[in-house]
């Protein structure tokens, strides 16, 4: 069952004015708990919960064209402006770590870009990687100080990453004798949100011991040795995932994004 993270309240709607030009900048991810499920389209994290950040297009009717459409225009016309239009589709289709690599491109050229650095925390954000999506507002809102959106977004990030802090503390004080595979599941997925992929790891590990046909744990194995930028070693994680489950879209859609990775590295 979906956490019920973030109201759709008017200060989490995203806003489609047209804006100018504004870059984007970096991560993917995917990762499945059992508290939290809600399969992405293109998948990475299994834990987001709507759509409760605020993105700006550059255009009025980006939101409204469909990715293939933008997918096409951003081949033939890679401009900032279309390529932040193409990842705020992305973002509106719950598709995060997609957009995530084309905001980094952009923010690479532009770093000054406020709207790129806030559309990249809310990426980051719905993805639980509130590490990165705290810097991603905090540098929106130094480029801009009177950012209200990013400032909004900023204190979401913040929110969150301080309750999977606490998730963790109370979490780790429970004997390994009373924990199952669920529990080790959850502090995995809560790891991974602070950003430490190894112990994230060594989480889901613990529950492929106790319950070695857990689809999630080894999707979400191979999410960690993503964002480790172990995409060779993360491959059979997502295959195993679908061994264990050819029905889990997440796992369909991680081994798309490791086959796409892997694609660039060759180019």
């Amino acid at each position: 069952m979906p956490l019920d993270h973030h109201s759709t309240e008017q200060t989490h709607q995203p806003d489609q004015t047209p804006r100018h030009s504004w870059p984007t900048r970096r991560r993917v991810t995917a990762v499945l708990s059992a508290c939290a499920i809600l399969a992405l389209p293109v998948g990475y994290l299994l834990v987001y919960y709507g759509f409760p950040g605020q993105v700006s297009a550059n255009a009025q009717d980006a939101p409204t064209q469909s990715i293939s459409t933008l997918e096409e225009t951003v081949r033939t016309n890679p401009t900032i402006d279309n390529r932040v239009n193409l990842s705020v589709a992305y973002i509106q289709a719950n598709q995060p770590g997609r957009a995530i690599p084309i905001l980094d491109s952009v923010v690479a050229k532009d770093t000054n870009n406020a709207l790129a650095w806030n559309n990249l925390c809310v990426a980051n954000t719905m993805q639980r990687a509130y590490d990165i999506a705290i810097k991603d507002c905090i540098n929106a809102v130094r480029i801009k100080p009177d950012f209200q959106l990013a400032r909004n977004n900023l204190k979401w990030a913040e929110d969150e990453d301080r309750k999977a802090i606490e998730t963790l503390a109370t979490q780790e004080k429970v004997a390994p004798a009373s924990r199952n595979s669920s529990s080790y599941l959850a502090e995995g997925l809560n790891f991974f949100s602070v950003g430490n992929y190894d112990q994230a790891i060594k989480s889901w590990r613990r529950v492929l011991e106790l319950d070695p046909k857990n689809a999630l744990a080894a999707n979400n194995i191979g999410t960690a040795l993503m964002l480790k930028k172990q995409t060779s070693e993360a491959l059979p994680w997502f295959q195993k995932a679908l061994s264990l489950d050819p029905t889990l879209q997440i796992a369909k859609n991680n081994l798309a994004w490791a086959h796409d990775e892997l694609a660039k590295a060759e180019k």
